[in-house]
């Protein structure tokens, strides 16, 4: 039974990496794409652009949207999916300060997760503390 642990423990492990690895370059395309729409919007050669390639510079933003839909979705999945096998795996001392970071919103997510009056208070603490 261990070895079948173990491979589902790498599976995960593999599925994280390439989900997140997937993600990453999903955010970098999504930059690329952005500049060109920048690029294509400022050209004196708008109209022609757009004749010529009206679809692609329709579309392609469209699709980039939708992959990085299924990637969030994905992504999400595997934290639900995960969530146990990775808190088992955790000393206590390290879920506990994952919980705390969690809990008093320090959120990796774009705009702070929804918590940004902790972050705020907590760097102007810092601050006045700094200043003494």
């Amino acid at each position: 039974m261990s070895v079948k642990v173990s491979s589902s423990q790498a599976a995960y492990a593999l599925l994280s990496e390439g989900v997140s690895s997937a993600r990453v370059e999903a955010h970098r395309l999504r930059h690329m794409i952005n500049r060109a729409l920048k690029v294509i919007e400022e050209s004196k050669a708008k109209d022609h652009l757009y004749q010529m390639a009206g679809d692609l510079i329709l579309g392609v933003p469209n699709r980039m949207d939708a992959l990085e839909t299924v990637l969030d979705k994905t992504s999400y999945a595997l934290t639900i999916m995960g969530k146990d096998f990775l808190e088992a795996r955790l000393p206590i001392d390290d879920k506990q300060e994952v919980d705390d970071a969690v809990k008093y919103g320090q959120s990796p997510l774009p705009g702070g997760g929804g918590h940004r009056g902790s972050v705020s208070r907590i760097a102007a603490e810092w601050l006045e503390k700094s200043k003494k």
